[in-house]
């Protein structure tokens, strides 16, 4: 395992965000473009604490964090200047801080509409695109600090998605996750929520799935549940239910889930 990786967070940049008040809520009742940007904030400094770089923790604050972030889209000056875009902040050891900025697809509505789906619906909103195809994956990924923390340490997430046929990022699909104990965790680049007994139900953190920035929104706003009676093990998947799917780029999705890739 590499001793040279580094912690990473991606941010979703869109104008549209500043319309929209859950995110001018988070971020200290003002407008803003970035979602969620506290939370990401403070899960490089929690990643931070979980690895043990006490000095890196010290060396960012709020307000030096913020300006990185503007000055970097108001520098932008490549493809469809102006956004929508993916911000990847990687924080290195030594406390510094760079980041790249790539356009993202635009999204037609409220980017966590999807988590007000019930799987009971006969048909899903054409504002929510077609469905991802998951599928369950063939081995088990052992958890530890690097499925727990965002780094750049990701070789794990890629083996999962070449056994499946997937392409290392990208494409119209995604593969789900489970550890040693065949409890379910995560998806390569997203955390996910079961429809169970009536509400969306996550992994519970002690599987060692990613604490990710939009999952601790939905937790916080009763959207989701935290799987307090181990329900989410990989034996439990029904083919063809319907996931819901949740990072911090494209807000949540609905996905359908497959046992076995044909």
């Amino acid at each position: 395992m590499s001793s040279s990786f580094h912690l990473i967070t991606t941010i979703r940049y869109d104008s549209n965000l500043l319309n929209i008040s859950w995110n001018s809520t988070v971020n200290y009742g003002q407008p803003s473009p970035f979602m969620l940007l506290p939370y990401h904030f403070d899960r490089l400094k929690a990643a931070a604490t979980l690895h043990g770089w006490q000095d890196t923790i010290t060396s960012i604050s709020w307000a030096s964090f913020l300006l990185t972030c503007q000055h970097v889209v108001q520098a932008y000056d490549g493809p469809a200047k102006g956004g929508p875009f993916k911000l990847r902040l990687v924080l290195q050891r030594a406390g510094t801080l760079s980041i790249t900025v790539e356009p993202t697809p635009p999204i037609a509505a409220d980017p966590m509409l999807a988590a007000d789906i019930s799987p009971s619906l006969d048909s899903l909103p054409r504002s929510l695109g077609d469905p991802i195809a998951l599928f369950l994956d063939m081995e088990a990924t052992p958890s530890s600090l690097f499925t727990a923390t965002k780094t750049t340490y990701r070789s794990h997430y890629a083996a999962a998605r070449a056994r499946l046929g997937l392409p290392d990022v990208g494409g119209p699909a995604d593969v789900l996750l489970w550890n040693t104990k065949g409890m379910l965790t995560e998806t390569s680049v997203r955390n996910f929520a079961l429809f169970r007994h009536r509400r969306w139900v996550t992994p519970h953190d002690s599987t060692g799935c990613l604490l990710g920035v939009t999952r601790r929104w939905l937790l916080e706003q009763g959207l989701i549940a935290i799987d307090e009676q181990g329900q989410l093990h990989k034996n439990s998947v029904r083919e063809g239910e319907l996931v819901l799917l949740f990072n911090a780029v494209e807000g949540c999705r609905i996905a359908v889930a497959h046992l076995r890739k044909a």
